[in-house]
């Protein structure tokens, strides 16, 4: 039986290969995808997945709609709004520029509605 070794230089070269992907997995996630000024974007699912829904601060108070309510998953605030939940009654202030990925095991699985400006 006739054994085959690998070359050094073999050896390297499938390192090489590999090394991209192992460094592409590790990447961090990207930021949240864009969301128009004076509005929060709301989705159903973490990382921006799933139903949305676009509320916009001119529009005032509003209930999130059944697909989101007690429900959502992520968000992105391209303003300063309120979020309520009404039984017991529980408010979160979100400022221009923040957003969650990852939501609905916290306030994002209580929210009944949301309002312009600070709570």
């Amino acid at each position: 039986m006739k054994l085959r070794y690998w070359s050094v230089a073999a050896a390297l070269s499938l390192t090489a290969l590999l090394m991209p992907a192992a460094d592409a997995a590790a990447a961090p996630p990207a930021g949240p995808p864009p969301c128009p000024g004076g509005s929060v974007c709301f989705y159903s699912g973490e990382d921006y997945h799933g139903s949305s829904w676009e509320w916009t601060a001119n529009s005032g108070y509003h209930d999130l709609p059944p697909k989101l309510h007690d429900s959502v998953g992520s968000f992105v605030a391209s303003t300063d709004a309120c979020f309520i939940n009404w039984q017991p009654k529980e408010t979160r202030t979100v400022h221009n520029g923040d957003w969650r990925r990852s939501y609905k095991g916290d306030f994002g699985g209580k929210i009944d509605g949301v309002n312009a400006g600070h709570c």
